[in-house]
């Protein structure tokens, strides 16, 4: 059995959050898209609660960090 911490859980985004995310995975090549959205569910997954600002933030470090590399 697994231990709760392995277990992701959905993030429940509501359409506004979903369409910044959307947006944001747009400007990356078609190949980095998996890593950003899995680093945008690893930086919310456990926030509460989900608001418009934490994924914003979350979206403009992932984006920033892949800018500098």
């Amino acid at each position: 059995m697994e231990s709760s911490s392995n277990v992701s859980r959905p993030l429940r985004l509501s359409d506004s959050q979903l369409a910044l995310v959307r947006r944001a995975a747009a400007l990356l090549q078609r190949q980095a898209r998996s890593q950003f959205l899995q680093s945008i569910a690893h930086e919310l997954a456990n926030v509460d609660p989900l608001t418009d600002d934490a994924v914003q933030w979350a979206v403009d470090a992932i984006m920033d960090a892949a800018a500098r590399r």
